[in-house]
Parts: C-alpha cells; structure tokens; sequence
C-alpha cells in the first residue's frame, strides 16, 4: 500500500513540476506587458492567495477550516517569509545583476540543498543512485537553460550570492513543506503559505502605489492566470504528493521536469532553438528523475529482492 502511494505522490510532484514550467511563459506575457519582478511576483501570490481563500472555504469545510495549531502557523509563516517573499526578490535580484541563465542555473543548486537538509534533519539515507541522480539533474538543468552556451553566463558576486541564496530558499520550501505536509489539508498549508508571503511582498510593493505601476484589466487576467495555473493547481498538487510517504530528498530533482516543460514552450511559442545540448540537457534530466527512482538497498531489502 505505501510502495503505491509513494509511487502516486512521485506522479503527483512530477505533474506539479509540469506546470511550474508553465512560468517562463506568464512572466514572458507580463514582462511584455510592461510588468517588473515585483509587480510579477505580487501578482502570482496575491491572486493565488485570493483563490485558495475561496477554495478553502468552498472545499474545506468553511471557516473552521483555517483553525490550524500553532506548529503549522509557524511552518506557514516560514515558508510564507523565505520560500515564497525572500526567494521571489532573491530570484528577481539575481536576474537583474546575472542574467537569466546564470540565475537560472544557480537557481537548480536547489537539489543539493535539499539532499543536505534532508540528510540532516529528516534522516533520509545518502545513497549512490541518489547522488549520480543529483550530478545528471545538475547538469542536465545547466545544458537545458543554457543551451552550451556558457558564455552567457555572469559570475558577479552579488549575482551569484543571490542566485545561490535564491536556490536555497527554493529547496528549503521543500524541506519545510514536507514537515508540515501531513499537519492540515494541503489547500489550507498553501493558503497560509501565500498569505504570509502577499503579506511581506506588499511592503515591497504597497497597494496605492500599483496604479502608477501599469497595472490594467489583461495584464491582471494574466496575472490571475499564473496564479491559477503556474501557483495554486501546482501547488495543491504538489502539497498532496508530499503528504504522501516520499522522501524530500528525491522531490526536486522528479519536480526538475519543470525546466524540461519550459525548454519545450520556449521552442514552441517563442521559436527559440533547441539545439543539441539543450536536447542532451532534456534527457540527462529525464534520466536523472529515472535514477532518483531506482530503489535503495532499503527499499529493495522491503521489497525481498
């Protein structure tokens, strides 16, 4: 029964992965709309915000539903400050100082943090399928933002600090939301998760100051499409996989299709190239998702093989 719940909840991040790489192509469609990193991010947290809310109350069981203990608040509210506010701005700084590949590409060092936390703190065991499926998704990610083109890449220290920062907080919003997981419905851990994190955001970017930012009805509708599609199907999916018995460590390199689904739209709506080395990235990171899956010693010994 749990082999078959693992097995789900693998597909269920796998699918979450997919979506996410639905990104590129909003922030491309809001970037050309006159939108800048901050009203972007705004915009994806604060109107999935405004939708969990919805759906909370609409499939949760009303207003008793966001009664939630303590522990999980905290784990919220640190997820809600790091992972989705801190990150965001990290993320966006690292563009701006780097260029996009290079924050892109440091971005993807979020498995390893992942795997050090994971070891650390959840006790998972370091296996040799498990690092030779962290070097191939490294590399893999590399190859397929890059496209082998590595002179594009910008290795300034505040760029780099930030892109590596950016990856961090990105593979610790695994690690915390893991934790929190199984302590209430994933709707409700995702709702608290952006209203913390539209909370610290708004700081950044208070509302009487969004009408001087260009903000009109399509670039909204756009807006609430990311949050629809890239933020809250993506991660209600991705909190259900997790609720179920998978190991953390493992999570982001099968949820690394995401660069795999970007690569794909960027060639098909944008005419960008694929090229060779971007279609050797694109399966090194499908065979690393494959080698994550191979069973441990562990696993095998349960299995009586």
């Amino acid at each position: 029964m749990d082999k078959k719940l693992r097995r789900k909840g693998y597909f269920q991040i796998f699918f979450a992965g997919c979506l996410w790489g639905t990104i590129g192509l909003f922030v491309t469609l809001l970037s050309d709309m006159g939108a800048d990193g901050a009203l972007i991010s705004l915009l994806r947290i604060l109107t999935a915000c405004i939708m969990l809310f919805v759906l909370v109350l609409s499939r949760c069981g009303g207003f008793r539903a966001f009664r939630i203990d303590r522990q999980v608040l905290i784990l919220t509210l640190l997820l809600g400050l790091f992972c989705q506010a801190i990150f965001n701005l990290c993320y966006s700084r690292a563009i701006q100082i780097a260029g996009m590949s290079t924050a892109a590409v440091l971005l993807y060092t979020a498995p390893i943090f992942v795997f050090i936390l994971s070891v650390l703190f959840l006790k998972e065991s370091v296996t040799s399928p498990k690092l030779l499926a962290l070097a191939l998704n490294i590399l893999g990610c590399t190859l397929t933002v890059t496209g082998g083109n590595f002179s594009a890449l910008s290795f300034e220290g505040v760029g780099v600090v930030m892109g590596l920062f950016s990856g961090f907080f990105y593979g610790l919003s695994t690690v915390l939301s893991k934790v929190a997981a199984n302590k209430a419905h994933p709707f409700v851990i995702t709702f608290y998760t952006f209203f913390f994190g539209s909370v610290f955001l708004l700081l950044f970017n208070p509302p009487w100051t969004l009408a001087d930012s260009g903000l009109d009805l399509p670039m909204l509708l756009v807006g609430a499409g990311y949050g629809l599609v890239a933020t809250v199907l993506a991660y209600a999916v991705y909190m259900t996989g997790l609720a179920k018995p998978v190991e953390t460590s493992r999570v982001p390199v099968i949820a690394s299709v995401e660069t795999v689904v970007a690569a794909f739209l960027g060639v098909l709506l944008f005419s960008e190239s694929m090229g060779l080395w971007k279609a050797l990235g694109i399966g090194l990171v499908f065979c690393s998702i494959v080698v994550m899956n191979l069973p441990g010693r562990k696993e095998r010994e349960e299995a009586g093989v």
